[in-house]
């Protein structure tokens, strides 16, 4: 705890039965005086903590990494508001006597301002823990360590009052599940349409929008599929995205490891623009080259429309057949097998006229496609291990491959 003085530009305000104050901490405040609840009380350590005492998650170290990086590497970033807890110690609130200047409408109004504006001080010996955003307030004590002149930096704090009783540990976590129940995650479809951090959308918009090859030819919706009559898309934006973001980071396949660039840090900090440039080459090169050496889609990006109806149409023309694709291309790529897994696919067996595939993905009493991961990832272990890509098989591995009994070397 830190034992100075500290004066905070505050507002004060009511919602339910809760008086909370809204207000400014420097990243170095909050670094001295925000505490993990196992720094508050050695009770926390305790092996055998009792449920009923949590009111918090556990940290998450990689969370905790990304966020460090964010600060390290983002001139412009920003954060949400802290929510803090408060307890012991002293803390004060003092009002600002707002002056009448004749700019007030009548006496209420002034006195509502005079009871809103004041002064939060808190004397040093105060307990205090996030409600919400510890990942947040525990990051910023780490950055600063690594990068100490973002001590001055400010970040918006609410401070709730906290009691240590068991009606009053209750009441915080309430309000902990609370937040966190109505807090709506951000659609995968708006972080493509809108982040500017996390490069795999910058590079994805771009190819929509500027690339020639892909002109037209990408669906843009907010869900996976592809109507069986479309007929000119090659896929939608969304796993258009999904194919960026396996081809440039080390984001493992199906548990596979991977060789690429960070993805926690390539999805949230954005690269310069020679970076940028560098990685929507190397995807408009792989495209180049499968156009090139593939005959279904040199084909198809030379203007033939596509029958997603015939069973003889290559998968690559489906969601699954290109989240196959691409999980066994990445790999390879790894293995230093990419020309392998062109040969494969060059000879346009990868269709439901295939005995295998049809096995695999056609449900032949409803005269439909079976999308499952679990067959997804069944058929891209099949063509790695056909390939000459050593996998280790799963007990779930195992057991499919014995209820379809399909020899790796026959596919």
């Amino acid at each position: 705890m830190s034992k100075t003085e500290l004066h905070l530009p505050c507002l004060r305000g009511l919602i339910g039965d809760w008086i909370y104050y809204i207000t400014l901490m420097s990243f170095k405040e909050i670094s001295a005086r925000v505490k993990l609840p196992r720094e508050i009380d050695k009770k926390y350590n305790e092996d055998k903590l009792k449920l009923g005492d949590w009111i918090q998650r556990k940290i998450e170290p990689n969370r905790i990494k990304n966020l460090v990086n964010y600060m390290k590497q983002q001139e412009q970033m920003f954060f949400n508001s802290l929510i803090l807890g408060i307890y012991d110690g002293s803390p004060t609130w003092q009002e600002i006597n707002v002056q009448n200047t004749n700019k007030f409408n009548d006496e209420s109004e002034l006195t509502y301002l005079s009871k809103t504006f004041g002064i939060l001080t808190l004397k040093g010996n105060e307990s205090i823990f996030a409600i919400d955003g510890q990942h947040r307030a525990y990051a910023i004590r780490r950055a600063l360590k690594e990068k100490g002149n973002l001590k001055s930096e400010e970040i918006a704090t609410i401070f709730l009052s906290h009691k240590t009783t068991e009606d009053g540990k209750i009441r915080t976590r309430r309000l902990f599940t609370t937040l966190n129940k109505f807090a709506k995650p951000v659609n995968p479809s708006e972080i493509i349409a809108l982040s500017e951090d996390n490069n795999c959308a910058v590079i994805t918009r771009y190819l929509v929008d500027e690339y020639d090859l892909f002109k037209n030819k990408i669906l843009i919706i907010k869900n996976r599929s592809i109507n069986p009559d479309n007929k000119t898309a090659f896929t939608n934006i969304m796993v258009l995205y999904d194919i960026v973001e396996r081809l440039l980071t080390d984001k493992p396949v199906i548990a596979i490891k991977v060789r690429g660039r960070s993805k926690n840090i390539f999805t949230s900090v954005r690269a310069t623009d020679k970076d940028i440039q560098k990685a929507t080459n190397e995807i408009k090169n792989i495209f180049y080259e499968l156009k090139k050496k593939i005959p279904s889609l040199n084909n198809f990006f030379n203007g033939v429309k596509i029958d997603r109806t015939k069973k003889t149409t290559s998968l690559l023309f489906r969601p699954i057949g290109q989240n196959v694709f691409f999980n066994v291309f990445k790999v390879c790529i790894s293995e230093s097998k990419k020309q392998k897994v062109i040969d494969y696919f060059a000879k346009e067996k990868f269709n439901l006229a295939n005995k295998v595939w049809k096995k695999v993905f056609w449900d032949e009493e409803t005269k439909t496609i079976i999308s499952d991961k679990a067959r997804q990832r069944y058929a891209t272990l099949l063509i790695l291990e056909h390939l000459g890509v050593q996998i280790k098989r799963t007990k779930k591995d195992q057991e499919i491959y014995n209820s379809f009994g399909i020899n790796p070397l026959n596919i």
